[in-house]
């Protein structure tokens, strides 16, 4: 088989592999079969700098939820009650507050009671 021979039909299998087809077929030549199946490591391999990252936060993270896991005893502790209340740590003792009209809770970061506005 001629080198052009060779070129055109692995230039043809690589085509095939560059569309996304996984299953090529059988390839007849053993020098075609080994530089196709490199340009299918090169092509399914992630080298950019960002997957790299992703893994190495997803580890992190893991680990994290793991010790978290480990050391959680089914209660919330005082401080994380506080930033649930409310939203935020503070934020429940700004709420706190009738209307004398009509009873609806006030906000004191406002001036007027926001149903009535008294």
């Amino acid at each position: 088989m001629t080198n052009k021979r060779k070129a055109d039909i692995y230039l043809t299998y690589l085509d095939q592999i560059l569309v996304g087809e996984k299953d090529i077929g059988p390839v007849e030549d053993e020098e075609i079969a080994k530089l196709l199946l490199l340009a299918q490591s090169m092509i399914d391999a992630d080298f950019s700098v960002n997957s790299q990252m992703k893994e190495k936060l997803k580890k992190q993270l893991l680990t994290k939820i793991a010790q978290f896991e480990d050391n959680f005893d089914g209660e919330l502790k005082d401080e994380d009650l506080d930033l649930v209340a409310a939203g935020s740590p503070g934020l429940a003792e700004e709420l706190t507050g009738t209307c004398p009209y009509c009873g609806a809770r006030l906000d004191k970061r406002n001036a007027k009671c926001p149903v009535c506005n008294h």
